[in-house]
């Protein structure tokens, strides 16, 4: 068998032209970059499903998840604020507060001196209200855009009970709710707003077209009250539907203020006369049930007047004249103006000046544009006392409902004072 493969098997020789011949070449492969190193994945079957397939798409997601940083420690719940309504008042005030109930009668004084400055306000404060049913609170409203509700006789650094922030620009106006555990507030963001003082939320939104300067609750029904704006319009709106409900139509300039008749009968406006150039609608009357004006041809003096207010018992109201004195009118058709009697050693000098009764009805007090308050005899016209409380514009004052002889006080530099 040997000899057979030697027979026929090729020879080569030295001059063979094939014998440094290459073995053929082999078909070129181009080499790939070797694949990208991907993070450790947990393995691809899942603990509820044994051996599933993980596409590479959840591999990805699974690896972000595991490099992700650590949960967050869960939020601790914020501390409960105090109560406001329920706070306990100090023994002199409790007892002072249970002698004026048990002398339902007697007589309102004037304080004999400023107590105390209640200081939170960034910008001028336009209205002080005290609480109708809680003898400490007293609600703010200033041109920061807050509403702040004052526990007065608390100790202090702890007065300012609730900041209720919820306006976007300067406020105009604040009331308290008939049962006293909501505040009423308006302003220059054409809105009146509600805010619960226990919480300190903001529960309810007016809307308007109109700056709203003004805001009253009807003295009877707790869930109505009348706004008065910018343009003139006055609207009365219900708390439980959540919008107007009818709207006194009557050409007027910017209404200034609103007040209702102790019975709710009727009501008040004031409005800004000066772009009109005339007298005839500066007052008008209004029945509240049928909507219809009683009177226009109230006050024919060419003068704004700025606040109104009806007297707690006797058929007559008073109205701030920017002709620097408060003038008084019948409650009785045709509203007639008593020439006589005039309030008239103060200064409005064109500001937005509020004047009120002491609740007894014996006293008229007012802000100045001198920054003092104003006491006069409502009997006699007469001048009683004034007070330095301001250091510019006094521009509201307001008697405590019980208490006969406190007063809150509030002015343009950002402060509201207590007289006693």
């Amino acid at each position: 068998m040997d000899a057979l493969l030697h027979a026929y098997a090729p020879t080569l020789s030295d001059d063979d032209p094939d014998k440094d011949q290459h073995p053929p070449l082999k078909r070129y492969k181009p080499s790939l970059p070797p694949a990208p190193s991907l993070p450790h994945l947990p393995p691809a079957s899942s603990p509820g499903v044994p051996g599933r397939y993980v596409s590479k798409r959840e591999r990805a997601a699974m690896a972000a998840t595991s490099l992700a940083q650590p949960a967050a420690a869960p939020l601790q719940p914020l501390p409960e604020l105090p109560s406001v309504l329920n706070a306990k008042l100090p023994h002199h005030i409790q007892r002072k507060l249970d002698h004026a109930r048990e002398n339902a009668g007697a007589r309102n004084r004037c304080p004999q001196e400023q107590t105390m400055k209640l200081e939170g306000h960034s910008k001028a404060v336009i209205a002080v209200r005290w609480s109708p049913t809680h003898g400490a609170l007293l609600a703010s409203g200033g041109m920061d855009g807050k509403a702040y509700v004052w526990n007065v006789w608390e100790s202090p650094g702890n007065q300012m009970a609730r900041c209720l922030s919820c306006h976007n620009h300067a406020l105009k106006d604040v009331q308290w709710s008939l049962d006293g555990t909501s505040v009423l507030s308006c302003g220059f963001d054409q809105t009146a707003r509600l805010s619960n003082v226990e919480t300190g939320a903001q529960t309810q939104v007016f809307s308007e077209n109109q700056v709203v300067n003004v805001v009253r609750f009807h003295p009877s029904e707790e869930n109505l009250f009348i706004t008065g704006g910018s343009k003139g319009s006055v609207k009365l709106w219900d708390i439980r539907l959540g919008s107007s409900v009818c709207e006194y139509s009557k050409s007027l300039g910017q209404v200034m203020d609103v007040d209702f008749s102790p019975d709710g009968s009727r009501f008040i406006t004031t409005s800004d006369i000066a772009k009109r150039n005339s007298s005839d609608k500066s007052l008008v009357v209004w029945n509240f049930a049928t909507q219809i004006p009683l009177s226009n041809q109230v006050y024919l003096e060419a003068y704004t007047c700025p606040s109104v207010r009806f007297h707690p018992f006797e058929q007559c109201f008073i109205a701030q004249s920017n002709a620097d004195y408060i003038a008084v009118f019948s409650g009785r058709t045709p509203f007639k103006l008593n020439k006589v009697k005039r309030f008239k050693s103060h200064q409005v000098a064109g500001y937005r000046i509020q004047c009120n009764f002491s609740p007894d009805g014996e006293s008229v007090i007012t802000g100045s544009a001198d920054g003092y308050v104003y006491f006069y005899n409502y009997r006699s016209a007469q001048l009683i006392k004034k007070y330095a409380s301001h250091k510019g514009v006094c521009s509201d004052v307001v008697y405590h409902p019980f208490l006969p002889s406190v007063v809150a006080t509030c002015g343009w530099d950002g402060v509201v004072s207590i007289f006693e």
